[in-house]
């Protein structure tokens, strides 16, 4: 399957007005270009701090919060990267720059994205197609994510078709054992009643003892008693250890 194509995306300078509100600091553009430069060389702890410092003095500076956000991407923050990259889309529209309404699109929709958020992703890219319908590389992510999502789903239904045919396959062997036990069953059953027929309970023969017979069967264990007892004591005086004879 194919991956989300990563495009490389340009870092914005602040435009100089000549007059009117909106000029920047003469503070915020020295502060930007540092953390671009720290940014191109991969150092986006430092090029953070440069931007961060640079929305002090012009914090409603769209360039500056995107920028802040692929500080953010190259830390591997990503809810960060895209609250900046929001808050630069929004300042945006208010200054109707479409470039950076393109951009702060394009950053969260590539964010989203690899989050295998496919549905916001694809929403904002469309978006950023409202503003640069030409753009190569928003309609390619958007191929690709719409064929992931494909993929994804004819991947979830073989599961399940998987799952069904062992469900069925074990279903089928259950009742297969079943009726194997049950036949078993059957022919053993047979075998047990005709082995059970040859041993019937004998009648009890016994009869009543006689006042007799209980003082007869006393007497004789009276004396086995006796018997055994002078046995014992015999034994134990046999046993004994003898004084000295001096």
């Amino acid at each position: 399957m194919k991956q989300l194509q990563v495009f490389p995306v340009l870092l914005l300078t602040i435009m100089v007005v000549s007059c009117g509100p909106n000029r920047p600091h003469l503070k915020t553009l020295e502060l930007n270009r540092e953390g671009n430069k720290n940014l191109q060389a991969q150092s986006f702890g430092p090029a953070m701090d440069k931007y961060i410092e640079g929305l002090r003095y012009d914090p409603f500076a769209g360039a500056l919060h995107l920028n802040l956000g692929l500080s953010f991407e190259g830390l591997q923050q990503a809810e960060k990267a895209i609250q900046s990259y929001k808050e630069a889309e929004a300042l945006a529209l208010k200054e109707q720059n479409p470039t950076l309404i393109f951009m702060a699109r394009f950053n969260q929709a590539q964010l989203l994205g690899k989050a295998k958020k496919v549905d916001e992703a694809i929403a904002l890219y469309q978006k950023a197609l409202e503003i640069i319908p030409s753009s190569v590389e928003t309609k390619t992510n958007i191929e690709l994510l719409t064929q992931s999502q494909q993929g994804q789903g004819g991947q979830d239904n073989q599961q399940q078709n998987q799952q069904g045919n062992q469900n069925q396959q074990q279903k089928q062997q259950n009742q297969g054992d079943n009726k194997d036990q049950k036949d078993k069953d059957q022919k053993e059953e047979p075998q047990q009643v005709q082995q059970s027929s040859k041993y019937k309970p004998r009648p009890f023969q016994g009869k009543e003892l006689s006042e007799g017979d209980v003082k007869k069967i006393l007497g004789e264990l009276k004396q086995q008693e006796e018997k055994i007892r002078a046995e014992y004591n015999r034994k134990e005086m046999k046993e004994q250890p003898r004084d000295k004879d001096w």
